[in-house]
């Protein structure tokens, strides 16, 4: 089982190679080889894709990964909006389904919708494997026993055994963190972070702010699983009462329910954050200063973030980076004044390049990494669905 691993994880991250190769790579035996790679063949995980080049015998036969040998779902689960994304080993999107959701509602009527989401994406694919199933949801969570913390925008959904319970209504493997940890997890893996080992992710979702982070190229969730949670860091302690308690948090300050509520009181006519940014982009001064007096309390906290744990990528995501250099350029200019210059020197701010689906390819991809563990290779036996989950159970 765990030759098999280690033949499996050359040949995903290595790309094409023959068997002589194989053997040479992992010294197992051409025998031991040959007789893995061809249950493998068998099993549709590999390919052959035809004849390399000789070195001075027979052409050697190429092997190849087969990415669509089975498939995961990865949802994002936000406040607002529901996003399922149906995508191959590589994380690369076969089919997406989203639709409006509110998370208010509470979880009885919450699972019903992801359930019926789910299995519309599911509906696509036919009689393939699913190896799972990834959730972000946008608060704190006891990571290890699947359940939320008492999330102040999440109302009715404390204590939840979201993992157990989504496992029942799928049937499939399920897999559970924080939204802002997923979008670190995908823009590292996927996105502007490839090779970054020490970067943090900061979602500008719809109604809050929170960081994903990465340390020694590993997500860091802390003792419980709420690491990362700089909504409530206070910007102004005589700003505004926020939502957690607390006066003056980076949220009550530069999250989007903030910004059009200050809109609202300066008579811009603006019902989203999309026609507030329209506004901005065609000129219209207050609606700009807004945007970059919100990024410049961002780049309060980023300073912070800088000092404290000396990231060398922060990236930004979420609803509100579509604001682009106007927000950025904000961002910078506040962490440029506030933070150690040592530790600015070795960082850049930037805006991530996954857009709206960085959580839900991080959900994917944090099914992936389970699956490419070797106890679950040893279980990886893919006729058809039932019999995947069964066996991934």
């Amino acid at each position: 089982e765990l030759n098999q691993a280690l033949i499996l994880d050359l040949i995903r991250e290595g790309g094409q190679i023959s068997r002589a190769d194989i053997a040479k790579r992992t010294s197992l035996s051409r025998s031991t080889v040959s007789n893995i790679v061809n249950d493998l063949v068998a099993e549709q995980r590999l390919s052959e894709i035809g004849a390399g080049v000789s070195s001075g015998g027979r052409r050697p036969i190429l092997l190849e990964f087969n990415y669509r040998s089975a498939f995961v779902i990865g949802i994002e689960l936000a406040t607002d909006r529901l996003n399922v994304l149906l995508t191959d080993l590589q994380a690369v999107v076969v089919a997406q389904h989203s639709e409006d959701f509110d998370i208010a509602a509470g979880p009885v009527h919450g699972l019903a919708q992801l359930k019926a989401a789910t299995d519309r994406v599911l509906a696509t694919l036919g009689n393939h494997p699913v190896v799972g199933v990834g959730v972000g949801v946008p608060g704190p969570l006891a990571y290890t026993r699947g359940s939320t913390i008492a999330p102040p925008i999440m109302p009715g959904w404390g204590g939840v055994p979201l993992r157990e319970e989504l496992q029942h209504l799928l049937q499939l493997p399920v897999h559970l963190d924080n939204d802002a940890n997923l979008g670190a997890l995908a823009e590292q893996h996927l996105g502007v972070g490839q090779g970054v080992q020490n970067m943090a992710f900061v979602l500008l979702a719809s109604t809050g702010i929170g960081a994903g982070l990465v340390m020694g190229g590993a997500i860091y969730r802390g003792e419980i699983g709420s690491a990362g949670e700089i909504g409530p860091l206070t910007i102004d302690e005589d700003g505004p009462r926020c939502r957690c308690g607390s006066f003056g948090c980076l949220e009550s300050m530069a999250a989007i329910p903030a910004i059009l509520e200050r809109a609202a009181a300066l008579g811009i006519p603006a019902s989203s954050f999309a026609e507030l940014l329209a506004h901005a982009e065609a000129g219209h001064a207050a609606a700009r200063q807004l945007l970059t007096t919100a990024g410049g309390h961002i780049g309060v906290a980023i300073a912070s973030l800088l000092n404290l744990y000396n990231p060398g990528l922060v990236v930004l995501g979420g609803p509100l980076a579509a604001a682009g250099d106007l927000l950025l350029d904000a961002v910078r200019l506040t962490a440029r004044e506030r933070a150690l210059a040592i530790a600015l020197e070795h960082c850049q701010v930037v805006r991530g390049t996954l857009g709206i689906n960085a959580v839900a390819l991080g959900a994917a991809s944090h099914v992936i990494q389970a699956v490419f563990r070797p106890p679950m290779l040893a279980a990886w036996t893919p006729p058809h669905i039932g019999h995947f989950a069964a066996a991934l159970a």
